[in-house]
């Protein structure tokens, strides 16, 4: 602290004591403008060391007041409130300090500017930019679109990419990590400090956020210094199950039961954070809770409610008037709601490094311990939870793959850079290539994207296809066409389009939340449910929205998200696969079951019921447990109801970014061999056919064989829904789907049709990128073809065991199977 001003030092001490390590380690290195990755655990201060040496800069007059110096950006909205907030306090408080000394203090300001910026604010911050500007991904590529937006970041100092796991893994990185290097044209060279708590590798992490500098036409990587937290965080796990959901009948639920035992922990505790998997059982659980508390205990948050209500509900437990929040993944991250005793989490997230950031979301000051326990709801969830809780005590995190190249974030990038600024190609291809996602672009590729943005492929039926930007092949410059920005402000950026209706209140038309369309076409003007501890009813439904008004309280389903499944990793399904080899020789083991209560945090009973479960399906299969190195193939003879065909489940536990493309190779290859596509179901334990006739375990794995895996799989993936999603997606990150008018939705369905259209029309370019892109995203980024090539050598070599058996009805293991779909509105 000592290349602090007295007067901070002073008021660290008073308001902190001691920095913490990783403070102590950064500041010499933020002193002397390195760049940073800094890794510690949550409530280590991360944010706090990334600021707190910008502010001394300007306090001391170093750093000249009167520009933008500072910015940061996070993946969240609400989190960046909460930043400025955390950071007027305590400028507010050194201001006050400087004043009593009568030393000047220069003027921070601190303004956040997203989607939810207003008109006005937006013009006052270009009359006067602020010092230090939060923002988010979507919200900095905007102002980089713009010649007003790019007049306030001529003068950037620090960047700082706060909970940076949160996008390094996603194209929404990509466009982050590539509007950073554009700012570079226009500031030079500035400092970049990386911050999170969950990031693995962290040398892959480093060099994505550092990128390239072109010297001439020589690219340089960017230094940038790791620093690592010794600070070892302290986590108090239990996984717990009520005696009484135990012991319930065939008919019971789970969820009274447990509603029962959640009820005395929350009230023990001041503050109470509750995690659930979907914003469904969000509803539910909510519900359930204060109809058996018998007044209101706890509000739902999650992301289909409007950001008004969950600022409401944040602030209500921030203040004490509030004893719970049930959550999905919207309160992963750091955001502002105050001291929480503890976390609970209502079923196994579908990660390490989610649960991880769940958990340390309790005990989140400097040293203190989380407390954390997890209730499991359905037998495979209970080995899941156990896995998970040891993972998280060693911090076993999923290695982070990043993503390269994607050429429909490239066509958003290329418009937005052509829409202010008249570009040579040459120097516009070298510019791109120094985000490192960019670094390995071939120009190719880059030169498809510009011929399909020039209308290269226009046809006079398809008016997607037409022109955004214009080329002067005599002098190779390029620039947009009138019209190209435009498409660019209604994209909202590259996170795909849901197609939500807007929930809006009858009396003043504010706006309540989101409802699926799926939901919406099935709803009726009259019909009430529950959302956000309230009951509605609809009152008129339109082309963009639902208007509704309270409803008759009383017992009302909460409405369906349609949501993406948990895709769980193969780095922790390889993990459950390893337990459950372990575990198979053990069962008997009395220090087996002692191994689960110490090292797997389990309670006694939990250990019980999972040892009973291991029992059950070893004892109903007669062989081995299916685990890392053995594959159980299961026919089950009955069919469901008086159906005659069987099912064949294949218990690989590889997770469903291995299974999914496994199965559909196996489509492909079932097809090849018998000429009829099969019926299959995917899920993170196994994958599950309908067999029109019989066939052996051998004879399904011929159909798959290594070398020819990736044909199979193109040779299905072509005409298959999943292939037309993620098409539909490319088109519109690639400005090719028409948005219609700013805060005017347009239908999911209309999207889909639209889609359809133009991936008919271009069908025949083999070249035409998006198509290129849907490939890549399907097999590269959806698809987790390495660990699926390993596993498939591996049962080629015998590492891994393969056996079958015959079974009348479905072993406990294959019983799991449908709680990928159905456990969380049980």
């Amino acid at each position: 602290m000592e290349q602090f001003h007295p007067i901070i030092q002073q008021w660290f001490a008073e308001r902190y004591g001691s920095p913490t390590d990783i403070q102590a380690m950064a500041w010499p290195l933020i002193a002397k403008h390195k760049n940073l990755l800094i890794t510690a655990p949550t409530g280590s201060g991360k944010t706090l060391t990334a600021f707190l040496w910008t502010l001394n800069r300007f306090i001391t007059g170093d750093l000249e007041g009167g520009k933008t110096r500072v910015l940061y950006i996070s993946p969240l909205k609400a989190l960046n409130n909460d930043i400025q907030r955390n950071l007027i306090e305590p400028l507010n408080t050194l201001r006050a300090r400087f004043e009593e000394t009568s030393t000047e203090f220069p003027a921070i300001n601190v303004a956040t500017r997203s989607g939810d910026t207003d008109q006005g604010e937006r013009r006052r911050m270009l009359r006067k930019p602020p010092e230090i500007l939060i923002t988010t991904p979507e919200s900095l590529n905007i102002l980089l679109s713009s010649h007003g937006g790019k007049s306030i970041l001529y003068d950037i100092e620090t960047v700082i990419l706060d909970e940076i796991h949160g996008v390094v893994d996603s194209k929404r990185g990509v466009y982050l990590m590539s509007a950073v290097e554009r700012l570079t044209r226009q500031s030079g060279e500035f400092q970049r400090i990386a911050l999170s708590a969950t990031v693995n590798p962290l040398d892959k992490v480093a060099e994505f956020v550092a990128g390239y500098s072109l010297n001439g036409k020589v690219y340089e990587k960017r230094k940038i210094d790791i620093l690592v937290s010794g600070a070892t965080k302290e986590y108090d796990i239990s996984v717990r199950y009520p005696e009484a959901a135990a012991n319930r009948g065939e008919d019971e639920k789970i969820w009274d039961h447990l509603v029962t035992d959640l009820l005395p922990r929350i009230h023990q505790n001041q503050s109470t954070l509750v995690f659930v998997n979907s914003r469904a059982l969000c509803e539910k659980l909510t519900f359930k809770l204060n109809t058996a508390a018998q007044r209101i205990v706890a509000y739902a948050h999650h992301g289909s409610l409007s950001r008004e209500i969950r600022t409401e509900v944040e602030s209500r437990l921030k203040e004490g008037k509030l004893e719970a929040i049930v959550a999905t993944s919207t309160l992963e991250m750091g955001i502002d709601i105050g001291a929480l005793d503890e976390v609970i989490l209502v079923q196994s997230p579908g990660s390490i490094a989610s649960t991880i950031q769940r958990i340390g979301r309790a005990g989140h000051q400097v040293g203190a311990a989380s407390r954390c326990t997890i209730y499991p709801t359905h037998p495979q969830d209970f080995v899941e939870s156990a896995v998970l809780s040891a993972a998280v005590m060693e911090k076993s995190l999923e290695p982070i793959t990043t993503i390269n190249n994607p050429l429909d974030v490239l066509a958003q990038i290329i418009v937005s850079m052509t829409g202010t600024e008249n570009w040579d190609i040459d120097n516009l291809f070298q510019e791109i290539r120094c985000a490192t996602a960019f670094n390995s672009l071939r120009r190719h590729e880059f030169d498809l994207v510009i011929n399909m943005l020039t209308g290269r492929y226009a046809d006079r039926h398809i008016r997607e296809l037409k022109p955004r930007v214009r080329v002067d092949r005599t002098n190779n410059r390029i620039e947009a066409r009138k019209g190209a920005l435009m498409s660019l402000y209604l994209s909202g950026g590259v996170i795909p389009d849901r197609g939500y209706f807007q929930l809006r209140h009858e009396g003043d038309n504010a706006r309540i939340g989101e409802l699926d369309e799926e939901f919406v076409w099935e709803a009726n003007v009259g019909q009430t449910f529950s959302l956000g501890t309230q009951t509605w009813q609809v009152k008129k439904i339109t082309h963009n929205d639902v208007i509704v008004g309270p409803g008759k309280p009383g017992i009302s389903a909460p409405p369906f998200w349609k949501a993406e499944p948990l895709n769980r990793s193969f780095h922790y399904s390889e993990k459950i696969g390893e337990f459950l080899e372990a575990a198979d020789p053990r069962l008997d083991d009395a220090a087996f079951r002692e191994e689960l209560i110490t090292h797997n945090k389990c309670e006694s009973k939990v250990a019980d019921e999972i040892i009973s479960y291991l029992k059950r399906q070893r004892a109903h299969s007669n062989t081995p447990l299916p685990h890392r190195h053995h594959i159980l193939f299961e026919r089950i003879k009955s069919g469901p109801g008086r159906a005659s065909m069987q099912q064949m489940v294949i218990h690989t536990g590889w997770g469903a970014r291995v299974n999914r493309p496994f199965a559909m190779a196996l489509e492909a290859g079932w097809h090849r061999s018998f000429g009829e596509q099969p019926e299959v179901f995917v899920a993170n334990e196994s994958v599950v056919l309908q067999l029109p006739h019989e066939v052996s375990a051998t004879e399904i794995l011929d159909l798959v064989p290594l070398e020819r895996l990736e044909a199979l799989l193109r040779e299905r993936l072509e005409g298959s829904g999943f292939f037309g999603a993620r098409f539909r997606e490319s088109a519109g990150r690639s400005l090719l789907l028409s948005k219609g008018r700013f805060n005017q939705r347009k239908p999911l369905w209309m999207s889909r049709l639209q889609s359809q259209k133009l991936m008919d029309a271009v069908l025949k370019y083999e070249d035409f990128p998006i198509l290129l892109e849907t490939w890549r995203t399907c097999l590269q980024d959806e698809f987790d073809l390495d660990n699926l090539r390993a596993m498939l050598g591996e049962i080629e070599q015998r590492d891994i065991h393969v056996s079958e058996i015959d079974t009348a009805s479905p072993s406990p293991f294959a019983q799991s199977v449908a709680w990928d779909q159905i456990n969380t509105y049980m």
